[in-house]
């Protein structure tokens, strides 16, 4: 039986919100509030479902959510996060703000939603992938 991912639900503090952040990240449709949620959906149909009202927001742990993107979109989430301040980082420790990895010869960076609970990734290369 095949397996492909439909959804998954990370909850965060502001669901329209972070929801708008993603999107706008990924030049993706504008969100849909479904219920209690507001989903974003990526360009291989996997639903990214906010969620802000499921867990008690003091008890909100920090979700990581990786992309693999093109190097044109890379540099097109990487222009939307200096234009507006973001900050982002080259590892999910967050370590040196403003830079970029070039893990397995590709590029990648990490940010945050503006309410701090879900941590980004993009990648250029998948991990394992490129040059040793």
């Amino acid at each position: 039986m095949a397996h492909a991912l439909n959804h998954i639900i990370v909850h965060c503090r502001n669901r329209r919100e972070s929801a708008a952040f993603l999107a706008d990240l990924m030049h993706a449709p504008t969100p849909l509030n479904w219920g209690r949620f507001t989903q974003v959906t990526t360009a291989n149909n996997v639903s990214i479902d906010f969620a802000d009202d499921l867990v008690p927001h003091d008890r909100i742990n920090e979700s990581h959510i990786a992309f693999l993107v093109t190097d044109e979109e890379f540099d097109t989430v990487l222009a939307c996060l200096k234009k507006n301040d973001v900050p982002f980082w080259p590892d999910p420790g967050k370590s040196r703000e403003g830079k970029i990895n070039h893990n397995d010869g590709g590029r990648g960076l990490y940010t945050l939603d503006p309410g701090g609970t879900v941590l980004a990734e993009f990648i250029t290369t998948p991990y394992g992938e490129g040059p040793a």
